[in-house]
């Protein structure tokens, strides 16, 4: 009887690495003693194999398409819809305006800075400018020069010269001065429009003494346009001027200085810094500087005329709601808030009235989008949803604003032994 072999062997390849006496291959192979054994077609398996999980893939991508199209949303959850738009900066190479490393912009800007030395009748003082055109004119603060008996110009170089006022702006705190120098360094004049926040900036000034000229300090723009309020020895402000705030450290000496991008452009005149607050706590890392844009307007003007006239784009008058009031405690007893002389009592008083809340109230209305929509005898509570409980308050948030805009105040106006609560919209007014 004939026997059948279905053990693995060196001849037989196709049975190495399966288990001995099992068949491989359709039919299982015959060995036959004295010829060769016929293997099985090997391509044309593999290739059939190919196939059918080529088609399986394609058949399982068919299906999620179709479950895509016809079912939607259905069946997927979507986590994060991502709508912010962000600004990249990308160095530029290969331009006039290509953007420079901190110390690149530092050297660029030092190059037209300068000191600007003043004797007072009180003594000497020291300043900052920046060489604003070649042929001469120098960009500096009007209280850097503010009642100069002599004004000298220090260059880079350390060459000083002797300068003559052409004209300034109190209001704007810009003025221009002229030295007998042409060749100078002019400074590259940028634009404070397209100021981020965020953004780096350089200041290069004389800090404290002629022996610093040239320092250069880096920092970012922590605010673009900021109204700030500047008062008078009294408290009252005098006039409010929309500044660059940046962190950038700024010392007595730096006002009338450039602050500049990383351009090496100049955005902005360095002007002021807070050093306290009204409670006499120290501050650090608020500086001002007045936007280039604003101040080009000025400059320009002085230089062509002597002074400058019109509306001006940096400085304007304080903001005004045009309501007299006083801030009274909620639950005390008042006499007549219109008195000059006001008792106040925590307990009842015959003859005296119940404030019922925190807040201002008012004695006088005068502004022409007041008259009408507050009257005498309401009571302030907020202004743009922000608690008021002082005159104070509202002198502050209603300078945050410029005349022309509209606030909203919430107020409390008596009604027959009780209060109701109403908002107005106010136009604001310059005072």
């Amino acid at each position: 009887m004939e026997e059948k072999d279905y053990r693995a062997s060196a001849e037989n390849p196709d049975t190495v690495g399966h288990d001995a006496g099992e068949p491989v291959g359709e039919p299982p192979l015959r060995w036959q003693f004295g010829a060769p054994p016929v293997a099985a077609p090997k391509a044309k398996r593999s290739a059939g194999r190919f196939y059918i999980v080529f088609g399986a893939v394609v058949a399982v991508t068919l299906a999620l398409l179709m479950v895509l199209l016809f079912v939607g949303e259905a069946g997927i959850s979507i986590y994060r819809t991502v709508t912010h738009e962000r600004t990249i900066y990308v160095r530029e190479e290969g331009s006039d305006g290509k953007l420079l490393t901190p110390a690149e912009a530092a050297d660029v800007v030092r190059a037209s800075t300068v000191t600007v030395s003043v004797k007072h009748k009180e003594g000497q003082g020291i300043g900052s400018g920046f060489v604003y055109r070649a042929d001469g004119y120098i960009c500096t603060n009007h209280h850097v020069i503010d009642d100069a008996l002599e004004i000298q110009v220090v260059l880079p170089s350390g060459e000083a010269f002797d300068a003559v006022l052409v004209g300034s702006d109190e209001a704007a705190d810009i003025a221009v001065l002229k030295i007998d120098k042409t060749d100078l360094v002019a400074a590259k004049i940028g634009t404070s429009a397209t100021l981020l926040v965020g953004e780096d900036v350089v200041a290069v000034g004389t800090p404290h003494s002629l022996e610093y000229s040239g320092t250069a300090t880096f920092g970012k723009v922590s605010y673009t346009n900021r109204i700030l309020s500047i008062k008078n020895s009294d408290q009252t402000v005098a006039k409010k001027l929309t500044v660059i705030q940046t962190d950038t450290a700024v010392n007595n000496g730096n006002s009338g200085g450039p602050l500049a991008n990383m351009y090496g452009e100049v955005i902005g005149i360095v002007a002021l810094k807070q050093a306290y607050t009204n409670n006499g706590l120290p501050v650090q890392g608020v500086g001002f500087a007045l936007p280039i844009d604003g101040a080009k307007i000025i400059v320009d003007a002085i230089i062509a005329t002597g002074k400058f006239t019109g509306e001006n784009p940096i400085a304007s008058g304080r903001t005004l709601l045009g309501v007299t009031g006083r801030g009274l405690k909620g639950g005390y007893w008042y006499s007549d808030p219109k008195a000059e002389e006001l008792l106040e009592s925590p307990t009842e008083v015959q003859g005296y009235f119940q404030m019922p809340r925190d807040g201002v109230y008012v004695t006088e209305v005068s502004g022409l989008g007041a008259i009408g929509k507050i009257k005498p005898g309401d009571i302030i509570i907020k202004v743009n949803g922000l608690r008021m409980y002082h005159i104070y308050d509202v002198i502050g948030e209603i300078n945050r604003h410029q005349a022309g805009e509209s606030v909203r105040v919430t107020l409390l106006r008596p009604d027959g032994g009780d209060y109701i609560e109403k908002t107005v919209e106010i136009t604001l007014v310059q005072g």
